[in-house]
This record gives structure tokens, sequence and C-alpha cells, in this order.
């Protein structure tokens, strides 16, 4: 249980963008990777807003992204449980990124 403690606390103190000068899009600054951020409505944990900060500033960099936003009632943990729209968006962007990396 304590370990639990603890990790939240760090997700609550750490700040991306304290440590990249102040800036959320410098901390993605000539990334190659390629981004897909989902939300769930009802996360508490990590809300809609926080995720479209993110997205924001991936895109302030030209960073390849794509954002999807679900509606659920299932709150934080949603993406553990039987979400369809989830699962087929996440299969997806992961079959369209295989080619490249010859899978």
């Amino acid at each position: 249980a304590n370990s639990y403690l603890y990790m939240t606390r760090a997700m609550d103190y750490f700040d991306l963008a304290n440590e990249h000068e102040g800036s959320l899009a410098n901390a993605f600054k000539n990334t190659p990777v390629r981004f897909c951020i989902f939300s769930f409505t009802s996360d508490w944990l990590f809300p809609t807003s926080e995720s479209r900060e993110i997205v924001h500033a991936l895109n302030a960099e030209a960073a390849n992204v794509s954002f999807v936003e679900i509606d659920s009632d299932k709150g934080h943990d949603a993406f553990l449980l039987d979400e369809p729209e989830f699962h087929k968006i996440l299969s997806g962007f992961i079959n369209g990124a295989a080619p490249q990396f010859g899978l």
C-alpha cells in the first residue's frame, strides 16, 4: 500500500514542463516518436484538459500525434476494462505503426 502512495505522490509532484525550462513543448522537441493520446471523460486522475495540454505541446513541436477522447463512466481504469472503442483505436494505431518496424 505504501508503494502506491509513493507512486501517486511522485505523479502529483512531477512537472515535465518544469524539467524543460517551463515549456511542455520543449520536452518534445525533435521527437521522432508517433503519439496516440487517449482520454476518458470520467478520468479524474488524468483529466481530458491535461491530455489536451500534451497534445497542444506536441503540435507546437510538429510531432506526429493523434488524440482520442472516449466517453466513459468507468473512471481512470477504463482502459483496463472492456472498452471496444479504445481497443479498436489502439489496435489501429499499433497496426498502422507495425510495418515500419517489420511487424
